[in-house]
């Protein structure tokens, strides 16, 4: 049954486009989760080596539907304690219970030759290197041109095992009863134990990765201010300056994720003004109307592969283009929302300078009324930091901080 559940999600994610995460949340059979959540994301990691087993053990390429069951077979067979009968048997019989039952036998051939090691993966080359790195070859070429001496470092950098946690307002003692490994400038590390989800039940923690918080962190003091988050779904930034006494509007472009923020909010006690707009697009009420402006843009979200390891699915460095584009399109439009003195900061998730400085650097080419200054975190800046991912928990993030000067005229 707990294969048969993994299959599903795992489907949902490399078929359909679904992220992991939240395909994982819509679970309803708590006792199946620890299991499928450690196949799914198990699958994602060793994708590339998957695939290519797949390929050495095949004339031609599976059916998608059968393809995502060997990707499914194989994890178990090599990364699981799961006996290899098992594994065989269970993975043909839910190929006979599919819509190509057919394929069964083809199934049992490839997974029993695969547990007997009849199989050579390729030693060197572009296949060696998406297996070793787990990306597709043209995004490593990406990364490499940019990293030439860190680039290894940077995509074999593991995730760290414990969550990153932030307190609700007033919960912070509840910290004593935490299974804490770390103190960080927003939060703890922790081991996710019953009592850290029962904590989040009641609305007494939120999970938010430690580079997400110092977003926040980078628009300094914002208690009274009146604050936009221009790319707000989920609302965990939101939340956050609103907790740190922000008067926050926070925008989105699809209804169902505004409803992820006003949930968020709801849950964790506090008031945001959540909207439905187009970020690039302002309200006329919110032209010179801030003091202070979010944009974490949507990017490519390569510095945060070892969280989100689904994006290997579907990122091409041609979405990069589109990306770029969005993303000065939504700093442009945030500039006419920030008040005369009033700050820009912008984030992203990514490693790759095309939309990070680049953009920042066109941005204040085109804007000679924003200028760049020094980011409030304790980290040695002219007004941007690239963090890359350490393996320690720094996932790749970009930050940029701006102040638009007074007696300029809004572009």
């Amino acid at each position: 049954m707990k294969l048969k559940t993994a299959y599903e999600v795992l489907s949902s994610v490399i078929r359909g486009g679904a992220y992991a995460n939240l395909a994982l949340n819509d679970m309803k059979e708590e006792s199946e989760r620890a299991f499928v959540t450690r196949l799914v994301y198990g699958v994602l990691e060793h994708y590339f080596e998957l695939d290519a087993v797949i390929s050495a053990l095949s004339d031609k390429r599976p059916k998608p539907e059968i393809r995502v069951l060997l990707l499914q077979g194989l994890y178990c067979l090599k990364y699981t304690d799961m006996p290899a009968y098992a594994v065989v048997n269970e993975t043909v019989e839910l190929c006979k219970a599919s819509k190509f039952p057919a394929a069964a036998g083809f199934v049992n051939s490839v997974l029993n030759r695969a547990a007997k090691g009849e199989y050579t993966l390729p030693a060197k080359g572009k296949k060696a290197d998406e297996i070793r790195y787990n990306l597709p070859y043209r995004m490593i070429e990406l990364i490499k041109k940019e990293y030439p001496r860190a680039f290894g470092r940077i995509l074999e950098a593991p995730p760290r095992e414990e969550e990153h946690i932030r307190f609700a307002i007033d919960a912070e003692k509840e910290a004593a009863q935490c299974a804490v490994c770390e103190k960080t400038l927003t939060g703890y590390y922790v081991q996710n134990t019953s009592e850290i989800k029962s904590l989040y039940a009641q609305g007494k923690i939120t999970y938010q990765s430690f580079t997400s918080t110092l977003a926040v962190l980078a628009l300094g003091e914002v208690r009274g201010k009146k604050v936009l988050d221009l790319c707000a779904a989920p609302g965990g930034k939101s939340v956050f300056l609103a907790e740190r006494g922000a008067e926050v509007t926070a925008c989105d472009i699809y209804p169902h994720r505004v409803e992820l923020i006003k949930d968020y909010a709801q849950r964790m006690r506090v008031h945001i003004e959540a909207v439905t707009h187009d970020g690039t697009k302002p309200k006329d009420d919110w032209i010179g109307a801030f003091d202070a402006v979010l944009v974490d843009a949507p990017c490519s979200g390569l510095g945060a592969l070892g969280r989100r390891r689904d994006i290997i699915l579907h990122r091409k460095p041609e979405d990069i283009y589109e990306l770029v584009k969005l993303q000065k399109s939504l700093l442009s439009a945030a500039a006419l929302c920030v008040k005369p003195q009033g700050s820009l900061v912008y984030s992203t998730c990514t490693i790759l300078k095309e939309e990070n400085a680049a953009v920042v650097a066109e941005f204040i080419g085109n804007n000679p009324s924003f200028i760049l200054e020094t980011i409030p975190l304790p980290y040695n800046n002219k007004g941007e930091l690239q963090f890359l991912p350490d393996g320690k928990g720094m996932e790749g993030f970009y930050i940029a901080r701006m102040k638009k000067t007074e007696g300029e005229k809004e572009c």
